[in-house]
């Protein structure tokens, strides 16, 4: 959905800058995000047997959302200037998916960390 989707629209028909529009499927700095966040998120899902290398994969989505939301206000500032006067009317899909994608990770790492406190817990009882 990044792809498809904006992170920022200018609010009025004609902007002062270059850009009307910012998102992964219209700036070429932001496109390779969507393509690594889908990699990361696949090997992350089938490392279910290896734990501790889920969570690892865990964190580099988080960390991969951060710079994908980094990288957008920095492109937003340096090319618009946008970032002094920006309104939250302006912020599109785009820019929440990524804080979405965040929350899910933080809860994919504690169900993961729950399931490998309950396999301890199990290895003991035997």
């Amino acid at each position: 959905m990044l792809f498809y989707v904006p992170v920022w629209e200018a609010a009025s028909p004609s902007p002062a800058g270059p850009l009307s529009q910012l998102g992964a499927g219209v700036h070429f700095k932001l496109l390779g995000f969507p393509l690594m966040l889908f990699i990361t998120h696949t090997v992350a899902t089938w490392s279910f047997r290896n734990r501790r290398r889920q969570l690892r994969w865990c964190n580099i989505n988080i960390l991969l959302f951060l710079l994908f939301l980094f990288s957008a206000f920095f492109i937003l500032e340096t090319e618009q200037h946008a970032l002094a006067d920006l309104h939250f009317s302006e912020l599109k899909l785009g820019f929440y998916l990524p804080l979405l994608g965040i929350v899910f990770n933080l809860l994919a790492r504690r169900g993961i960390r729950s399931d490998e406190a309950f396999f301890r817990r199990l290895q003991r009882r035997q």
